[in-house]
């Protein structure tokens, strides 16, 4: 299973709408609450060249209309979730976004090592 096979089926557990970058709506509303992610690995490798562990890094994006509770309810149910998954929380903030003006924005860093001597 890839990465992005592993963090898309665990993003559905939070019935939460979700997108591979951010989304672009056009003329049609945005939901109340979604999330986008991006995301980039960083192989570690052997003397010889052979790639031995991946670390992919990924940035989530909880975008909430109104209230800023519902962002931190969606963040905290995230972070168990990938954290029962073998994922690391690396860093939390909280910032504005001009494509939403809006919406409260959450973002929650996270890693998480693949390890190719455990296939």
């Amino acid at each position: 299973m890839s990465f992005l096979d592993l963090l898309n089926g665990l993003l559905t557990e939070l019935n939460v709408p979700f997108y591979e970058g951010a989304p672009d709506f056009g003329q049609d509303p945005a939901p109340q609450a979604f999330i986008y992610y991006s995301a980039h690995d960083v192989p570690k490798l052997r003397g010889c060249g052979e790639e031995m562990v991946t670390t992919y890094y990924v940035t989530i994006n909880i975008l909430v209309a109104g209230s800023g509770q519902n962002a931190d309810d969606i963040g905290h149910e995230l972070t168990t979730l990938l954290i029962n998954n073998g994922f690391i929380r690396m860093s939390g903030n909280y910032r504005f976004d001009d494509s939403f003006p809006k919406y409260y924005h959450k973002a929650i860093e996270f890693n998480y090592d693949y390890d190719y001597e455990e296939e």
